[in-house]
């Protein structure tokens, strides 16, 4: 065998393992971007459940609409007044809510995580708090700007149109359905027009 042949045979071996090596480094980072993805996923999950963001999410949900029917209380948030306990308190709720789906829509934005796998979890929740604190975030983006929680914005954008895309839900078109029996169907309906009737 000539000094040539065996070079060319050399540096196809290097080649070789090289290119093993990329795949391989390749997959452990495709590993290692699912597992930091679960981790991001379980934390914002977590958070959710804490109870203090519980009473929060409540708070905004049931009863912000009804106070930001109140001028004195709209005033106290587009002025950011801080000098009572209770605004204080409320401000914090709204700003907790709103903080953790604005830093959900950075995590979406950046990639970090996959924003198919947010929109499928949280969709209706993303819209539904959106839709609370759109009216607080316009007053304060009267003075802050609309740099304001745009990230959640962003996030809510998303939403609509995964809603728009998706309005049956996102199950994969090519996998049967299992037909459901409701059993309860009709008797249901008579005890609601009963109670239509009382």
């Amino acid at each position: 065998m000539s000094l040539a042949l065996i070079n060319t045979f050399a540096t196809l071996g290097t080649f070789i393992v090289i290119a093993a090596t990329a795949g391989a480094a390749i997959v452990q980072l495709r590993h290692a971007r699912s597992s930091n993805q679960i981790a991001a996923i379980n934390e914002l999950e977590e958070v959710r459940a804490e109870p203090d963001f519980v009473s929060a999410e409540q708070f905004v949900m049931q009863d912000l609409p009804v106070r930001l029917q109140d001028p004195p209380f709209r005033h106290q948030i587009a002025v950011g007044d801080k000098k009572r306990d209770e605004i204080r308190d409320l401000k914090s709720k709204i700003n907790k809510v709103g903080n953790h789906f604005e830093i959900m829509g950075i995590l979406a934005k950046a990639g970090l995580v996959d924003k198919r796998l947010v929109l499928e979890m949280w969709c209706d929740v993303i819209l539904s708090v959106w839709n609370k604190l759109a009216p607080v975030t316009a007053i304060e983006r009267r003075t802050m700007g609309d740099g304001l929680l745009e990230n959640f914005e962003y996030l809510a954008v998303l939403a609509q149109d995964w809603m728009a895309a998706h309005p049956n839900g996102a199950y994969p078109t090519d996998v049967r359905r299992i037909g459901l029996k409701d059993d309860w169907l009709e008797a249901d309906k008579e005890y609601a027009a009963s109670l239509a009737q009382s």
